[in-house]
């Protein structure tokens, strides 16, 4: 990349984060063990003896899917590169089609020339460039598959790429379910010629409330014909940030949605792309701003989204309305007196909500507190917690109203700076790991992952608010439990009733003590986790669908690779 370009780059950093932000993300990013992905990234790609495997396996369900891709004057490399990425698949009941909304003859010659040789490339010159969603859309007529992948012209897809795909319809959906099916996949960057790999973002299962902040689904995406004619396609109205509309249209449509945790899809970087420079695109924001609204409106959750300094990842503040009740419980008379005299001084006449807040002191959190707890919700503070009042209760509030929500937590921070939670993952062996534990609170973690609020499967109950009736149905903790085993088989039980766990960020307390640490360690630890396993044992079987299972699971090295000795 010449040196106008990057110096362009680096005033828009510095515009949008400033000096001290900026240090930071340098910091954080010059020290990310994901760099080492530029070594290893072959221990992702599928070895030529499996493309071999894969090519002679016969599917009991092979649908014909179609590559839709907007062209616009791609460049010849590039364009070479993307077609024979796609005609090389080892799955081959595919169709590759291309919409060209190109003034010149460039795109047009090229797929002229491959469609020569292979059938499965269709192309049309389109009348105008109608932008990419117009030109996407005749690319959606032009396709005869029952299932459409998208690709954007100047990126590539891995040699399995379809063929995990096909895979994940025969292996995880009913016949029922694949009417609807969304499926996405991991990705990572290539450079301009394609010889560096970098930047891995392994994704988490669908993600509700992470989804609501950013399109982490991004590429490679197939959706089904019939989602598409449900849903509708891409909308001009929200140009640059159409994909996240559409993305969004579809899960409000009844996409039944999967993810595939491998490696896809190649994003190339160059100084015309927005995975280079998102600041080329800067327009998108404000739509992916509506996006989100018009989902929230259509999911009857109304708030509004905001644009934050990572551009692509937005805030959504939910709108608060009419009174709440609830109960703030906190084993620290200190901490209770300060949110009791933050809340007594906030006046609610000009606001459209108003908050109605019984205060208790509790020497622990236990069952059958819950009986002098009034109104709907319990928002509960541990002793070696603290938080500020500011807005606290809004902020958990807004999410924690939802249908879906049961409960939901702050992150946590020790008086050293460094992250103590954001969340628990769990792994196959009934072990519980903090979510980013370790890192400097500063930074905002892989992909974000430690400053955008995300279902979790589980959070520590340091600071967390609790629907009351979620509470009582799930019939309060298991007695036998204690510590972070306790915490964790409380949250999955209120996932077999239908509630979501949600870390925030957005609220941050800070934590005195190690406690839950300490308490997962020595004899009395082991024998939780013994009895954490044979309770869930089924569960566990499956990889935490909040947390990527190409990524460790190793305490204080989470959002890392995990070890492999090609690496």
């Amino acid at each position: 990349m010449n040196l106008k370009y990057q110096y362009r780059y680096i005033t828009s950093l510095l515009k949008r984060y400033g000096f001290r932000g900026l240090v930071f993300k340098t910091l954080e990013r010059s020290r990310s063990p994901m760099l080492a992905y530029t070594k290893c990234y072959r221990r992702y790609m599928p070895a030529e003896e499996e493309l071999v495997r894969q090519k002679n396996t016969v599917f009991p369900y092979a649908p014909l899917v179609s590559i839709v891709v907007p062209a616009y004057e791609t460049p010849e490399g590039y364009l070479r590169d993307l077609i024979e990425s796609v005609l090389g698949q080892s799955y081959p009941n595919l169709e590759l089609c291309i919409a060209d909304g190109s003034t010149q003859d460039g795109v047009e010659r090229i797929a002229t020339e491959y469609a020569a040789k292979d059938s499965r490339l269709r192309y049309q010159r389109l009348l105008k460039n109608g932008g990419i969603s117009e030109n996407t859309n005749c690319g959606f007529a032009m396709a005869k598959g029952e299932y459409i992948a998208l690709m954007d012209h100047d990126d590539l897809l891995t040699k399995n790429a379809l063929y995990e795909m096909v895979s994940c319809l025969n292996r995880e959906y009913s016949e029922e379910e694949r009417i609807l099916a969304m499926i996405y996949s991991d990705e990572d960057k290539i450079n301009g010629d394609g010889t560096v790999h970098s930047r891995p973002h392994f994704k988490p299962d669908y993600n509700r409330e992470f989804l609501r902040r950013n399109n982490y689904f991004c590429h490679f995406l197939m959706v089904s014909a019939r989602l598409i004619e449900k849903a509708g396609g891409l909308n001009r109205e929200y140009d640059g940030a159409q994909d996240y509309d559409f993305v969004l249209r579809c899960v409000d449509a009844g996409a039944v949605v999967r993810h595939v945790p491998r490696i896809l899809y190649h994003w190339r970087i160059h100084e015309g792309s927005t995975a280079g420079n998102s600041e080329n695109k800067a327009y998108a924001f404000d739509n992916g701003c509506r996006a989100i609204e018009a989902h929230l409106k259509r999911n009857k959750e109304p708030g509004r989204a905001e644009v934050t300094e990572n551009l692509g990842v937005y805030r959504v503040v939910y709108a608060l309305k009419g009174e709440y009740a609830l109960t703030v419980i906190a084993e620290s008379k200190e901490q209770l007196a300060q949110i009791r005299s933050y809340y007594q001084k906030q006046t609610f006449a000009d606001k459209e909500y108003c908050l109605k807040i019984h205060y208790l002191f509790a020497n622990s959190f236990h069952n059958g507190i819950e009986k002098e707890c009034i109104g709907d919700y319990i928002l509960y503070i541990r002793n070696d917690i603290r938080v500020e009042p500011k807005d606290l209760i809004e902020h958990f509030l807004g999410i924690c109203q939802q249908k879906k929500a049961g409960i939901v937590g702050a992150r946590l921070v020790t008086s050293k700076k460094r992250v103590a939670s954001c969340g628990i993952i769990y792994d196959e062996n009934g072990s519980l790991i903090f979510s980013n534990e370790g890192i400097y609170s500063a930074y905002k973690g892989y992909f974000l992952h430690a400053v955008i609020p995300q279902n979790v499967s589980a959070v520590p109950l340091g600071c967390v608010m609790i629907k009351k009736e979620a509470f009582v149905q799930a019939e309060g903790f298991e007695e036998a439990m204690t510590g972070i085993y306790r915490d964790a088989d409380f949250c999955f039980r209120l996932a077999e009733l239908g509630y979501d766990a949600v870390v925030t960020p957005e609220v941050t307390a800070l934590q005195y003590e190690t406690k839950a640490s300490k308490e997962k360690e020595g004899p009395a630890g082991e024998r939780q986790r013994k009895l954490f396993i044979a309770r869930w044992e089924q569960k566990l079987l499956l990889p935490d669908p909040c947390y990527n299972p190409n990524l460790s699971t190793k305490a204080g090295h989470t959002y890392t690779m995990k070890s492999g000795a090609d690496c």
